[in-house]
């Protein structure tokens, strides 16, 4: 496939909102991911086993929270017609 029918074919499959809409969510997710880690990492005691509970704590509770910032962000969206 050439350079010139991926780009036709992807500006009518996405248009600029799409791109918009993750810009602006981007920063809010890893901020999330950011404080998660942050704090999970300032739990960690001073064994290899604490250290892989709190990561896995980390990226538990980071997962779940993109979750719902996503659903968040699709209902704002939505209401504003994005």
């Amino acid at each position: 496939m050439s350079l010139d029918i991926y780009m036709a074919r992807l500006t009518d499959a996405i248009s600029i909102t799409h791109f918009k809409v993750g810009m602006i969510k981007a920063p809010f997710m890893g901020l999330v991911i950011g404080i998660v880690a942050c704090a999970e990492g300032l739990r960690v005691k001073g064994s290899a086993e604490s250290l892989g509970i709190q990561t896995t704590n980390s990226v538990v509770e980071s997962i779940f929270l993109v979750i719902v910032l996503d659903g968040l962000f699709a209902i704002f969206f939505a209401s504003i017609g994005m």
